[in-house]
């Protein structure tokens, strides 16, 4: 039998189709079947103020959509846009990261797009320290 295996760690939370689950005393893996189910693990939520950069406000978007605080009509157009957006950015550095992203959100496979993120958000909070050297540089 195939899906997502998530192995949960005792107590540890996860959100499936807008319902919390909360794992027991003992470490154990929980096996997700159905293919259109909304997964996100609560250690991996972004919380609001933590959102402070570009490719965090479309991982948060997303985060919003698994939970069901966001409907897809309302907020597809705008992730599409700032796709675009991080797709000028990020092409130097590979040119499929941003195209592969999008093809996961139009799927509808929002777990495996925050999992992608990850990656990416690592990636600007490294170009971000670059910038920032560089500056500090320019000016002393």
């Amino acid at each position: 039998m195939s899906g997502l295996v998530l192995k949960l760690a005792p107590g540890e939370r996860v959100v499936i189709n807008g319902a919390t689950l909360e794992n027991g005393d003992k470490a154990s893996s929980l096996r997700v079947t159905d293919g259109d189910a909304r997964v996100l693990r609560c250690r991996d939520a972004l919380r609001p103020d933590e959102v402070n950069t570009p490719v965090k406000q479309v991982y948060y978007a997303i985060q919003l959509l698994i939970t069901g605080d966001l409907e897809e009509e309302n907020v597809l157009e705008a992730l599409g846009k700032e796709c675009d957006a991080l797709e000028d950015v990020f092409a130097t550095i590979d040119p499929r990261m941003i195209p592969v992203l999008r093809k996961m959100i139009d799927r509808g496979n929002y777990y495996s797009a925050l999992c992608h993120l990850k990656h990416i958000v690592s990636l600007e909070a490294e170009l971000l320290r670059h910038g920032e050297l560089m500056s500090e540089r320019k000016v002393a």
